[in-house]
């Protein structure tokens, strides 16, 4: 492959792409504000500066759902802007854009029962109520969309479905563990979600900057699984009896169900082999203990 930068390149997904193209001994230069705090994508003076590269993998992102509903200006703020900033830097180079996008921006689509789960590229995009600050991620992935189609670089959008492993933090599973320890055994809400370990979203992730382009993938598993379930495993790997679990109601706006329609990603990728649900669990798990 040629020169790639990864913006987020020590967060949860970059971090594991970065490593990955480092194994594979690929040219990859790393951004990521943990490197410095005046080294952030919010403002132009850093974008600008950043240097010509054959291929762009953006997946610098604020993300966390207690952070959509907690800080929702900031997350909105730091998920557009940088976004904007990047695409204006390389708009007009041969630069091939990637942008990691998210499966939360048609949550109403599916809910209202527009839409089939599982769920294929073509599903519209849609919000219930504008104002919920659950949104404040998923708006600024769909502008992001519309922005990156229509920069006039090529492109890829990848659309990620509840990516999980060690080293991701602010989500169910890692805050589950932390509750856990703690003897707090419950859970908010009992939707289903299709969890795909992090190594095969990497390597679907590959196979496709590498190949595909000018098109929106979806990138996860074809299993749907809920909630409840993925708690009781974990509480079993932990040695805690999965009776004790106690479910909460859901907050507004959280997707009933969510599973991605693979056949576009398996017929461009090829890939197949996914880590089974306990295997991965395990492997995260082990991780934060």
């Amino acid at each position: 492959m040629d020169k790639v930068l990864i913006t987020g390149s020590k967060g949860f997904i970059g971090s594991h792409y970065f490593n990955f193209l480092q194994k594979n001994k690929c040219n990859v230069v790393a951004y990521d504000q943990k490197d410095g705090n005046i080294n952030n994508l919010r403002y132009s003076g850093v974008t600008s500066s950043l240097p010509d590269s054959d291929v762009v993998v953006h997946l610098a992102a604020t993300n966390g759902t207690r952070l959509f509903y907690e800080h929702p200006t900031d997350v909105l703020i730091n998920n557009t802007v940088p976004t904007i900033n990047l695409i204006e830097r390389y708009r007009n180079t041969n630069t091939k854009f990637v942008f990691a996008s998210t499966c939360e921006i048609f949550n109403s689509t599916i809910d209202n029962g527009y839409y089939h789960v599982p769920t294929d590229e073509n599903v519209p995009v849609m919000y219930n109520d504008i104002t919920n600050p659950r949104w404040s991620y998923s708006i600024p992935k769909a502008l992001g969309e519309n922005l990156v189609a229509n920069s006039g670089l090529d492109y890829l959008i990848i659309r990620y479905f509840n990516i999980y492993g060690p080293g991701q933090i602010d989500h169910f599973i890692s805050e589950f563990v932390e509750r856990c320890k703690k003897g707090e055994y419950y859970i908010v809400g009992n939707d289903t979600r299709s969890f795909c370990y992090v190594d095969d979203a990497v390597k679907m992730t590959h196979s496709l900057v590498e190949n595909v382009t000018n098109k929106t993938v979806h990138v996860g598993r074809n299993e749907e699984t809920p909630i409840a379930t993925v708690a009781k495993l974990i509480m079993g790997i932990m040695g805690i009896n999965p009776d004790k679990l106690e479910v909460l109601p859901s907050p507004v706006g959280s997707a009933k169900r969510r599973c991605p329609d693979t056949t576009l990603v398996q017929s461009l990728t090829g890939f197949t082999d996914y880590t089974p649900l306990q295997e991965g669990l395990r492997k995260t798990v082990e991780s934060l203990l």
